[in-house]
Protein backbone atom coordinates (compact mmCIF):
# COMPACT_ATOMS: atom_id res chain seq x y z
CA UNK A 1 0.00 0.00 0.00
CA UNK A 2 1.41 3.39 -1.04
CA UNK A 3 0.69 5.05 2.64
CA UNK A 4 2.58 2.16 4.66
CA UNK A 5 5.16 2.30 1.75
CA UNK A 6 6.16 6.10 3.18
CA UNK A 7 6.49 4.84 6.57
CA UNK A 8 10.18 2.90 5.64
CA UNK A 9 13.46 3.55 6.56
CA UNK A 10 15.36 2.42 3.57
CA UNK A 11 18.13 3.80 2.04
CA UNK A 12 16.18 6.30 -0.62
CA UNK A 13 14.82 7.71 2.62
CA UNK A 14 17.58 8.11 4.68
CA UNK A 15 19.39 10.18 1.00
CA UNK A 16 16.73 11.94 0.28
CA UNK A 17 16.21 13.21 3.92
CA UNK A 18 19.68 14.06 4.00
CA UNK A 19 19.64 16.08 0.34
CA UNK A 20 16.74 17.66 1.19
CA UNK A 21 18.07 18.61 4.84
CA UNK A 22 21.60 19.84 2.95
CA UNK A 23 19.32 21.63 0.68
CA UNK A 24 17.23 23.70 2.99
CA UNK A 25 20.14 24.47 5.34
CA UNK A 26 22.45 26.25 2.29
CA UNK A 27 19.32 28.00 0.89
CA UNK A 28 18.48 29.43 4.16
CA UNK A 29 22.05 30.83 4.47
CA UNK A 30 22.20 32.04 1.05
CA UNK A 31 18.94 33.84 1.45
CA UNK A 32 17.34 31.47 -2.05
CA UNK A 33 13.88 31.24 -2.16
CA UNK A 34 14.12 28.69 -4.87
CA UNK A 35 16.85 26.05 -3.26
CA UNK A 36 14.82 26.07 -0.19
CA UNK A 37 11.71 25.73 -2.16
CA UNK A 38 13.73 22.59 -3.91
CA UNK A 39 14.14 21.02 -0.30
CA UNK A 40 10.76 21.05 0.49
CA UNK A 41 9.67 18.98 -2.84
CA UNK A 42 12.91 16.37 -2.39
CA UNK A 43 12.06 15.70 1.60
CA UNK A 44 10.24 12.51 2.32
CA UNK A 45 9.27 13.32 5.53
CA UNK A 46 5.77 13.79 4.89
CA UNK A 47 4.83 10.21 4.32
CA UNK A 48 5.87 8.91 7.65
CA UNK A 49 3.46 11.17 9.33
CA UNK A 50 0.49 10.99 6.85
CA UNK A 51 0.95 6.60 7.83
CA UNK A 52 1.15 8.03 11.40
CA UNK A 53 -3.16 9.59 10.80
CA UNK A 54 -3.68 6.75 8.58
CA UNK A 55 -2.34 4.32 11.62
CA UNK A 56 -4.37 6.11 14.48
CA UNK A 57 -7.36 6.07 12.22
CA UNK A 58 -7.09 2.73 11.78
CA UNK A 59 -5.94 1.74 15.17
CA UNK A 60 -2.80 -0.16 13.56
CA UNK A 61 -0.28 0.15 16.38
CA UNK A 62 2.88 -1.35 14.47
CA UNK A 63 2.34 1.20 11.68
CA UNK A 64 2.04 3.76 13.67
CA UNK A 65 5.51 3.22 15.93
CA UNK A 66 6.93 1.95 12.18
CA UNK A 67 6.16 5.63 11.23
CA UNK A 68 6.80 7.40 14.52
CA UNK A 69 10.03 6.20 14.35
CA UNK A 70 11.03 6.70 10.98
CA UNK A 71 9.63 10.45 11.55
CA UNK A 72 11.84 10.91 14.53
CA UNK A 73 14.82 9.25 12.68
CA UNK A 74 14.34 11.69 9.60
CA UNK A 75 14.20 14.50 11.92
CA UNK A 76 17.08 13.59 13.81
CA UNK A 77 18.84 12.69 10.24
CA UNK A 78 17.95 16.72 8.97
CA UNK A 79 19.01 18.13 12.36
CA UNK A 80 22.07 16.62 12.21
CA UNK A 81 22.94 17.70 8.85
CA UNK A 82 22.00 21.16 9.26
CA UNK A 83 24.33 21.29 12.63
CA UNK A 84 26.98 20.43 10.37
CA UNK A 85 26.55 23.11 7.98
CA UNK A 86 25.90 25.74 10.21
CA UNK A 87 29.46 24.56 12.00
CA UNK A 88 30.68 24.82 8.20
CA UNK A 89 29.43 28.28 8.26
CA UNK A 90 30.25 30.27 11.19
CA UNK A 91 28.89 34.17 11.89
CA UNK A 92 26.53 33.83 8.81
CA UNK A 93 24.10 37.21 8.15
CA UNK A 94 20.50 35.92 8.98
CA UNK A 95 18.57 36.08 5.37
CA UNK A 96 14.85 36.95 5.23
CA UNK A 97 14.57 32.70 5.07
CA UNK A 98 15.77 32.51 7.85
CA UNK A 99 14.07 35.49 9.64
CA UNK A 100 10.85 33.75 8.61
CA UNK A 101 10.87 31.28 10.33
CA UNK A 102 11.73 32.55 13.60
CA UNK A 103 8.72 33.85 14.59
CA UNK A 104 5.54 31.45 13.83
CA UNK A 105 1.74 32.00 14.61
CA UNK A 106 -0.99 30.64 14.42
CA UNK A 107 -1.70 30.98 10.60
CA UNK A 108 1.36 28.14 11.12
CA UNK A 109 -0.77 25.77 12.95
CA UNK A 110 -3.85 26.37 10.55
CA UNK A 111 -1.55 25.39 7.69
CA UNK A 112 0.12 22.29 8.95
CA UNK A 113 -3.27 21.77 9.40
CA UNK A 114 -4.27 22.16 6.70
CA UNK A 115 -1.67 20.52 4.60
CA UNK A 116 -2.51 17.20 6.68
CA UNK A 117 -6.01 16.75 5.10
CA UNK A 118 -4.72 17.79 1.86
CA UNK A 119 -1.75 14.97 1.89
CA UNK A 120 -4.15 12.93 3.41
CA UNK A 121 -6.44 12.98 0.90
CA UNK A 122 -4.28 13.47 -2.50
CA UNK A 123 -3.12 9.82 -1.11
CA UNK A 124 -6.62 8.28 -0.96
CA UNK A 125 -7.39 9.87 -3.81
CA UNK A 126 -5.33 8.81 -7.11
CA UNK A 127 -6.74 10.52 -9.43
CA UNK A 128 -5.41 13.96 -7.29
CA UNK A 129 -2.36 11.80 -6.40
CA UNK A 130 -0.36 14.73 -8.68
CA UNK A 131 -0.95 17.26 -6.10
CA UNK A 132 0.99 15.82 -3.30
CA UNK A 133 4.58 17.99 -4.33
CA UNK A 134 2.19 21.62 -3.76
CA UNK A 135 1.06 19.80 -0.24
CA UNK A 136 4.99 19.06 0.00
CA UNK A 137 5.43 22.88 -0.15
CA UNK A 138 2.87 24.05 1.80
CA UNK A 139 4.07 21.89 4.63
CA UNK A 140 7.71 22.97 4.50
CA UNK A 141 8.93 20.93 6.81
CA UNK A 142 11.95 20.59 6.15
CA UNK A 143 13.14 24.54 6.40
CA UNK A 144 12.13 24.95 10.18
CA UNK A 145 14.31 22.10 11.07
CA UNK A 146 17.25 23.28 9.16
CA UNK A 147 16.97 26.70 10.67
CA UNK A 148 16.73 25.29 14.42
CA UNK A 149 20.29 23.52 13.41
CA UNK A 150 22.06 26.08 11.62
CA UNK A 151 20.72 28.81 14.51
CA UNK A 152 21.98 27.11 17.07
CA UNK A 153 25.91 26.85 16.10
CA UNK A 154 25.69 29.95 15.04
CA UNK A 155 24.64 31.93 18.73
CA UNK A 156 21.17 32.55 17.44
CA UNK A 157 18.61 30.81 20.33
CA UNK A 158 15.73 33.20 20.08
CA UNK A 159 15.12 31.95 16.58
CA UNK A 160 16.12 28.40 17.36
CA UNK A 161 13.47 28.01 18.94
CA UNK A 162 10.94 29.88 17.39
CA UNK A 163 11.67 27.74 14.57
CA UNK A 164 11.81 24.52 16.85
CA UNK A 165 8.08 26.07 17.85
CA UNK A 166 6.70 25.95 14.10
CA UNK A 167 8.41 22.70 13.41
CA UNK A 168 6.65 20.71 16.13
CA UNK A 169 3.57 22.78 14.96
CA UNK A 170 3.91 21.57 11.54
CA UNK A 171 4.56 17.76 13.05
CA UNK A 172 1.67 17.47 15.16
CA UNK A 173 -0.78 19.49 13.13
CA UNK A 174 -0.13 17.43 9.48
CA UNK A 175 -0.54 14.04 12.04
CA UNK A 176 -4.03 15.33 13.28
CA UNK A 177 -4.91 16.38 9.69
CA UNK A 178 -4.20 12.99 7.91
CA UNK A 179 -5.88 11.43 10.78
CA UNK A 180 -9.49 13.50 10.13
CA UNK A 181 -9.31 13.28 6.50
CA UNK A 182 -8.95 9.26 6.70
CA UNK A 183 -11.52 9.06 9.36
CA UNK A 184 -13.72 11.07 7.44
CA UNK A 185 -13.27 9.08 4.14
CA UNK A 186 -14.19 6.04 6.36
CA UNK A 187 -10.62 4.10 6.07
CA UNK A 188 -10.85 2.89 9.77
CA UNK A 189 -11.68 -0.57 10.53
CA UNK A 190 -14.84 -1.54 11.73
CA UNK A 191 -15.13 -3.97 14.78
CA UNK A 192 -17.96 -5.01 16.81
CA UNK A 193 -18.40 -2.13 18.41
CA UNK A 194 -16.54 0.25 16.25
CA UNK A 195 -14.36 1.21 19.36
CA UNK A 196 -11.11 3.05 18.75
CA UNK A 197 -8.17 0.84 20.37
CA UNK A 198 -7.40 2.47 23.67
CA UNK A 199 -3.19 3.10 22.78
CA UNK A 200 -5.42 5.29 19.79
CA UNK A 201 -7.27 7.37 21.72
CA UNK A 202 -4.33 7.89 24.11
CA UNK A 203 -1.76 9.13 20.83
CA UNK A 204 -4.82 11.22 19.68
CA UNK A 205 -5.52 13.20 23.25
CA UNK A 206 -1.63 13.35 23.10
CA UNK A 207 -1.17 15.28 19.81
CA UNK A 208 -4.54 17.81 20.87
CA UNK A 209 -2.76 18.71 23.62
CA UNK A 210 0.57 19.23 22.46
CA UNK A 211 -1.24 20.95 20.04
CA UNK A 212 -2.48 23.15 22.00
CA UNK A 213 0.26 23.86 24.39
CA UNK A 214 2.10 25.00 20.93
CA UNK A 215 -0.80 27.38 20.63
CA UNK A 216 0.08 29.47 23.50
CA UNK A 217 3.08 30.84 22.22
CA UNK A 218 1.80 30.86 18.53
CA UNK A 219 -1.08 32.89 20.13
CA UNK A 220 1.45 35.66 21.69
CA UNK A 221 3.77 35.78 18.59
CA UNK A 222 0.09 36.82 17.03
CA UNK A 223 -0.12 39.54 19.77
CA UNK A 224 3.63 40.81 19.70
CA UNK A 225 3.38 41.41 16.26
CA UNK A 226 0.51 43.46 15.97
CA UNK A 227 1.70 45.66 18.99
CA UNK A 228 4.91 45.94 16.70
CA UNK A 229 3.46 46.82 13.88
CA UNK A 230 5.54 44.18 12.69
CA UNK A 231 5.78 43.94 9.10
CA UNK A 232 6.35 40.61 6.70
CA UNK A 233 9.71 42.04 5.01
CA UNK A 234 11.87 43.31 7.55
CA UNK A 235 13.05 47.29 6.69
CA UNK A 236 16.90 45.97 7.53
CA UNK A 237 18.57 42.85 7.99
CA UNK A 238 20.67 41.91 11.10
CA UNK A 239 24.68 41.70 10.32
CA UNK A 240 26.68 38.76 11.76
CA UNK A 241 27.03 38.93 15.83
CA UNK A 242 30.98 39.42 15.31
CA UNK A 243 30.46 42.31 13.04
CA UNK A 244 27.72 43.93 15.75
CA UNK A 245 30.13 43.06 19.00
CA UNK A 246 32.61 44.59 17.34
CA UNK A 247 30.99 47.85 16.23
CA UNK A 248 29.54 48.14 19.90
CA UNK A 249 33.01 47.85 21.18
CA UNK A 250 34.07 50.26 19.33
CA UNK A 251 31.43 52.73 20.29
CA UNK A 252 31.31 51.94 23.90
CA UNK A 253 34.90 53.48 24.22
CA UNK A 254 33.36 57.08 22.94
CA UNK A 255 31.53 58.46 25.68
CA UNK A 256 27.92 60.27 24.96
CA UNK A 257 27.34 58.50 21.50
CA UNK A 258 25.24 55.05 21.41
CA UNK A 259 24.23 52.90 18.69
CA UNK A 260 20.68 53.10 18.09
CA UNK A 261 19.83 50.82 14.68
CA UNK A 262 22.48 48.80 12.86
CA UNK A 263 21.54 46.59 9.93
CA UNK A 264 22.03 45.81 6.15
CA UNK A 265 19.28 47.24 3.81
CA UNK A 266 19.35 44.44 1.46
CA UNK A 267 20.96 40.86 1.41
CA UNK A 268 23.37 41.62 -1.56
CA UNK A 269 26.68 42.65 -0.06
CA UNK A 270 27.15 45.38 -2.55
CA UNK A 271 24.62 47.66 -0.52
CA UNK A 272 26.85 47.33 2.61
CA UNK A 273 25.25 48.35 6.12
CA UNK A 274 23.95 51.22 7.52
CA UNK A 275 23.84 52.47 11.17
CA UNK A 276 21.90 55.43 12.95
CA UNK A 277 23.89 56.77 15.94
CA UNK A 278 23.06 59.45 18.78
CA UNK A 279 25.25 61.72 20.02
CA UNK A 280 25.58 64.73 22.93
CA UNK A 281 27.73 66.42 20.22
CA UNK A 282 28.99 66.65 17.26
CA UNK A 283 30.94 63.17 16.36
CA UNK A 284 34.43 63.92 15.13
CA UNK A 285 35.75 62.71 11.97
CA UNK A 286 38.31 60.43 13.57
CA UNK A 287 35.21 58.66 15.47
CA UNK A 288 33.50 57.75 11.65
CA UNK A 289 36.76 57.01 9.51
CA UNK A 290 38.06 54.30 12.80
CA UNK A 291 35.03 53.07 13.15
CA UNK A 292 34.70 52.54 8.96
CA UNK A 293 37.77 50.58 9.54
CA UNK A 294 36.36 48.49 12.43
CA UNK A 295 33.64 47.25 10.04
CA UNK A 296 35.74 46.73 7.51
CA UNK A 297 38.09 44.29 9.23
CA UNK A 298 35.56 42.63 10.99
CA UNK A 299 33.60 41.54 7.88
CA UNK A 300 36.81 41.43 5.66
CA UNK A 301 35.85 43.20 3.16
CA UNK A 302 35.25 46.89 1.72
CA UNK A 303 31.40 47.49 2.01
CA UNK A 304 29.51 50.41 1.22
CA UNK A 305 28.94 52.29 5.12
CA UNK A 306 26.25 54.77 5.66
CA UNK A 307 26.56 56.63 9.14
CA UNK A 308 23.73 58.67 10.35
CA UNK A 309 24.51 60.53 13.89
CA UNK A 310 21.72 62.37 15.15
CA UNK A 311 22.16 64.83 18.36
CA UNK A 312 20.44 63.31 21.01
CA UNK A 313 16.94 65.54 22.91
CA UNK A 314 19.38 66.14 26.16
CA UNK A 315 22.13 68.22 23.81
CA UNK A 316 19.45 69.82 22.48
CA UNK A 317 17.98 70.83 25.08
CA UNK A 318 21.19 72.21 26.51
Amino acid sequence: MRIAAGAVADADFVVMMGLAAALASLGLLQGSTAVVIGAMLVAPLMGPLVASGFALVQGNVVLFRMAMGVSVLGVGLGFGISVLVGLGNPGYEPSMEIEARGLPDLMDLAIGFASGMAAAYAMGRPKVASTLAGVAIAAALVPPLAVVGVALTNDRPWIAVNAGILLLTNLVAIILGAAMVFRLLRVHVHGEQDQRPAWASAAIMTLVLLAVLVSAPLFLNVLEARREGRVARPLLYPVAPHVRAAVHSYVDEWPGIEVILLGRPSVEARFGLGMVLASDDTVPAKFESELRDVIREARGDDPAIAIFALRSASARAE
